[in-house]
C-alpha cells in the first residue's frame, strides 16, 4: 500500500482501536485514538487517549478502524424552546445523552412515531415540556425533560430519520412551549412564544 492509498483509508479525525504496537507496553490492546496525518514515509500519526503521540506503521502494528456510527435526523423539542430538527449518531449513548437519562419509547399517535425522552424525568423533577393529547384535545401526558420525535415504523428494529412530511407535521404539533397550571379541574398547559432568540438556540 502506498502513501496516497494510506492517507486515502486514513484521513485526519479517523478513529483507530489499536490491537498490538511491537515493544510498546504503554500501548495497551483497546486503546483508542485519533488520526492527525499520515507522513511520508506512510506513518499514521496519532493522538491517543492516554496521551501518547506514537506514530503507527502499517507494516508492523495492528489495529482496526472505527466506523463512524449512522445518523439520524430527529426533531428535538426543549422546554421553553421551539422544536428544531437536528441530526443525531444512531447510538445507544447519542439518545441517552440528549434526554440526559435512559430513554423511554412512547407511541400515543397514529402514526408511526416514537417520543423518546428520559424515563424518569418526572421522577427526577425535569422541567414540565410539552403535554400530549388525545384525539377529543384531552391531555393524557406531560412530558418532562428535553425529548426528541423520530420514524418508528413497526417493521423497523432501529429508530429512523422523520420523514419531511411527518418532520413538519410534528414540529408544528410541538411548535410552543407550554406552562402548566393546577386549577380546581386539574392541570392545565398554557401555550406561549418563547420571548427572545436566545430562547430557540
Amino acid at each position: 500500500m502506498n502513501v496516497n492509498e494510506i492517507r486515502e483509508m486514513y484521513p485526519e479525525g479517523t478513529q483507530i482501536v489499536l490491537t498490538e504496537m511491537r515493544g510498546e507496553n504503554q500501548m495497551p490492546y483497546g486503546l483508542k485514538g485519533t488520526v492527525k496525518f499520515v507522513d511520508d514515509a506512510g506513518q499514521i500519526h496519532m493522538k491517543w487517549e492516554n496521551g501518547s503521540s506514537l506514530a503507527l506503521n502499517i507494516n508492523e502494528d495492528t489495529f482496526e478502524k472505527v466506523e463512524a456510527p449512522e445518523k439520524i435526523s430527529v426533531i428535538l423539542v426543549e422546554p421553553g424552546r421551539y422544536p428544531k430538527l437536528i441530526e443525531i449518531e444512531d447510538t445507544l449513548e447519542a439518545m441517552q445523552s440528549l434526554v440526559e437519562g435512559d430513554i423511554e419509547e412512547y407511541m400515543p399517535f397514529d402514526d408511526e412515531v416514537a417520543i423518546i425522552c428520559n424515563e424518569e424525568g418526572k421522577m427526577r423533577g425535569l422541567p414540565l415540556n410539552r403535554a400530549v393529547y388525545a384525539d377529543n384535545k384531552e391531555m393524557v401526558d406531560i412530558i418532562a425533560g428535553k425529548f426528541f420525535i423520530c420514524y418508528a415504523p413497526i417493521e423497523s428494529e432501529k429508530f429512523l430519520s422523520m420523514p419531511k412530511e411527518l418532520a413538519r407535521k410534528y414540529e408544528e404539533k410541538f411548535k410552543y412551549p407550554e406552562r402548566f397550571y393546577q386549577t380546581i379541574d386539574g392541570i392545565e398547559a398554557k401555550p406561549y412564544k418563547p420571548v427572545s432568540k436566545d430562547m430557540e438556540r
